[in-house]
């Protein structure tokens, strides 16, 4: 599958494993050669992360997409637009993912704490929701109680019901994509070459954490990795692999979860990206050692 973002073509290769989808977005030379001038590279004090974490690039986001409508957690509206300024690094995630998204916001909670503790004010650790249907605000704010996490979620603003799909529009793997999808979201997935896919939910089917007695009806499979803004308002790295956790994950979470354990000494999906290594890509993006 390939995705365009603005008048950059991402070459893409998609591998399943479990529930979601790692997305590894390649740029061409001739392009990257044109948006990345060598003036730049060479005056780089840092340097950029190896192409294993993900690929450089820099690429303006259309007005369209720094429009899109979200809101959080705390029922506040945001647009990409009001990052101006800022850096930002954007996480793709939802709550009901028990593979790899529980480690990933364990991932954007090292990194929140990383940049806490060195005073760092000016970089944001956003998660972007990919189920706004199910993932409302509330359900946001029980999920960041739990997780003890002071980071923002967004999920598109504008979806207020959950959609009934038929076993038709399951077999096609991907009904939000056929026009049913929040537009909002569909804005961002376009534009920084996100997967979300809808899929038929397991038999017999998970219980939602929330409510633990009512079962889920569909599950969603989706990107990895993260996405790096800089003040400018222009993607500067796109990473597209599993989150390679290690440490301590919420014991309420893990519970949820079904998981057998909550603290992990070895990676998580050994050979994804970890807290470090996005730390790294912001400095690089900042030319500022975090």
């Amino acid at each position: 599958m390939t995705r365009e973002i603005h008048q950059v073509i991402f070459s893409q290769r998609m591998i399943m494993k479990k529930r979601s989808l790692i997305l590894l977005a390649g740029i061409s030379i001739t392009i990257l050669a044109a948006v990345l001038p060598s003036t730049f590279a060479s005056a780089a004090l840092i340097p950029q992360p190896p192409a294993s974490v993900g690929t450089a690039t820099t690429v303006a986001i259309p007005n369209n997409v720094l429009q899109a409508d979200f809101v959080d957690q705390n029922r506040t509206h945001h647009t990409l637009a009001e990052l101006k300024g800022s850096t930002a690094i954007l996480v793709p995630l939802l709550t009901l993912c028990g593979d790899t998204c529980p480690f990933t916001s364990a991932n954007m909670l090292q990194i929140q704490q990383k940049l806490s503790d060195n005073h760092i004010k000016n970089v944001r650790v956003i998660g972007i929701d990919v189920d706004p249907y199910r993932d409302t605000p509330a359900r946001l704010m029980a999920y960041t109680m739990i997780i003890n996490a002071n980071f923002q979620i967004w999920t598109a603003a504008g979806s207020t019901s959950v959609p009934s799909f038929t076993k038709a529009q399951l077999a096609m793997k991907d009904p939000l994509g056929s026009g049913d999808i929040n537009q909002n979201l569909l804005a961002i997935e376009k534009f920084l070459g996100y997967s979300v896919q809808v899929v038929p939910q397991s038999n017999p089917p998970a219980n939602d954490w929330k409510t633990p007695f009512k079962p889920l009806t569909y599950d969603i499979n989706h990107s990895d990795g993260f996405a790096i803004i800089d003040d400018n308002q222009r993607v500067r790295f796109i990473s597209g692999t599993f989150p390679a956790f290690t440490g301590t994950l919420s014991k309420t979470l893990a519970t949820f979860m079904g998981y057998k354990s909550n603290i992990y000494k070895n990676p998580v999906y050994k050979g994804g990206w970890t807290p470090a290594e996005a730390i790294q890509a912001l400095s690089w993006v900042m030319q500022t050692k975090l």
